[in-house]
């Protein structure tokens, strides 16, 4: 066995970089940007009211001049007007370009307006700069708005549009095969015999990587039949970039994974990890067109299925995908906690926020590693080094949350 930090090494170090594809901009959100994107001109590109009111000299105003005639009207999306005179105004909208020679905008609720004249009510609101979104105040031309590794969501979609990219370099998405094994599993609207039970293991692992940002998978259930798994696994490598496999890892005598994967070409790297759950964990490579496709195969036990995805699947695929790294989660340890076992403890937990904003993680027991209805009621789950044997109330542990 290798240990939980030699297995994510030997993965993260086995993903290379996904190819490139051009999207439009409307389809690009959940795609990771391959490309920085830098402001085509200043923003905001002209000094702009940040509300309705009139523009003015506020130079004529430190002067004594409380009353301006108003000599029209300025519109967001027209050009941009001019004072004629300091002892004139422009009635001026919100986004409206601020008028030549004026350098103030008093808001509509500061004024008394009659007559085609304005008088300032407040003369606090007439200073210089007030009321103005200054040009380039946002960013400068070609200044760097987004850099490449950013997860493309509502916010940058809104950069990218401000800048003019109809469209916008992104990660190819991975096309992942989830493959749930085994004679006991029937699907989940089947009324199953005592002795089976319905396939969870491949939907949870779906749900949870569309969630992620990982929307192009499909889902297969193999019977524990050599030739009918060589087959499946044989085509899959042909057509799809990721493999998941869950369960028949392991040395049952059904276990076939292990032989099909080495049969077929693919480079194993490592199978058993020092953890519990998901000890029997089998990664590995294989080649096509010159290019390297990982194969993950997953404990069929679900609570080692899910633990071992968050733990070492998603981040590989983040990787793959050039995502910039999240920042690692921690939690303090709320529960005094022994583990003997000289393994790493992935220990499912309830988190919370303390009153001063520490993040806690309080375990919840389960059974075994086939106990999803206990680990359904927890939002991650905390890790123990197998280094120590005892964990303190109130020490602070790497924390992995279900959902990110």
């Amino acid at each position: 066995m290798i240990s939980v930090e030699e297995a994510e090494k030997i993965i993260l170090d086995s993903m290379g970089t996904m190819g490139k594809t051009e999207v439009e901009l409307a389809q690009a959100s959940g795609h990771v940007l391959r490309e920085d994107l830098q402001a085509d001109r200043d923003l905001p590109p002209f000094n702009r009211s940040t509300f309705d009111g009139i523009a003015i000299a506020s130079k004529a105003f430190r002067e004594g001049t409380r009353t301006f005639a108003i000599q029209g009207t300025a519109l967001a999306g027209s050009p941009r007007l001019s004072l004629d005179s300091r002892e004139q105004c422009v009635e001026i909208m919100t986004g409206a370009p601020l008028p030549d020679e004026a350098d103030c905008v008093v808001k509509i609720e500061d004024l008394k307006i009659e007559n085609g004249k304005a008088t300032v009510l407040d003369p606090d609101q007439a200073e210089s700069g007030h009321g103005i979104h200054e040009l380039g105040s946002d960013c400068s031309k070609g200044e760097t708005l987004l850099k490449a590794g950013v997860t493309i969501s509502p916010k940058e979609i809104a950069v990218a549009a401000s800048i003019g990219k109809a469209t916008v370099q992104v990660s190819t998405m991975p096309r992942i095969a989830i493959i749930a094994t085994g004679d006991e599993l029937v699907p989940v609207d089947s009324v199953p015999e005592p002795h089976q039970i319905r396939r969870s293991n491949d939907l949870t692992l779906a749900t949870a990587l569309n969630a992620a940002g990982y929307t192009s998978t499909t889902r297969l259930h193999l019977d524990d039949d050599p030739s009918e798994i060589e087959a499946t696994v044989s085509k899959l490598l042909e057509s799809e970039d990721v493999l998941i496999l869950a369960g028949g890892i392991s040395k049952g005598k059904r276990d076939y994974l292990p032989e099909t994967l080495l049969n077929q070409g693919v480079d194993r790297k490592f199978q058993w990890v020092s953890q519990r759950p998901g000890k029997p964990l089998w990664f590995g490579t294989f080649q096509r067109e010159h290019h390297d496709f990982p194969v993950f195969a997953l404990p069929g036990n679900p609570v080692s299925c899910f633990t071992c995805l968050h733990r070492y699947v998603l981040p590989a695929l983040d990787k793959w995908l050039a995502r910039t790294p999240k920042a690692q989660t921690y939690a303090q340890l709320q529960e005094e906690t022994a583990f003997h076992p000289p393994l790493s403890l992935f220990l499912p937990a309830f988190a919370n926020f303390s009153s001063d904003g520490a993040y806690q993680a309080t375990p919840v027991p389960f059974n075994t590693s086939g106990d999803f209805i206990s680990v359904s009621k927890t939002d991650g789950f905390i890790e123990l080094p197998k280094e120590r044997t005892h964990f303190s109330k109130g020490q602070t542990f790497k924390f992995y949350p279900w959902v990110s």
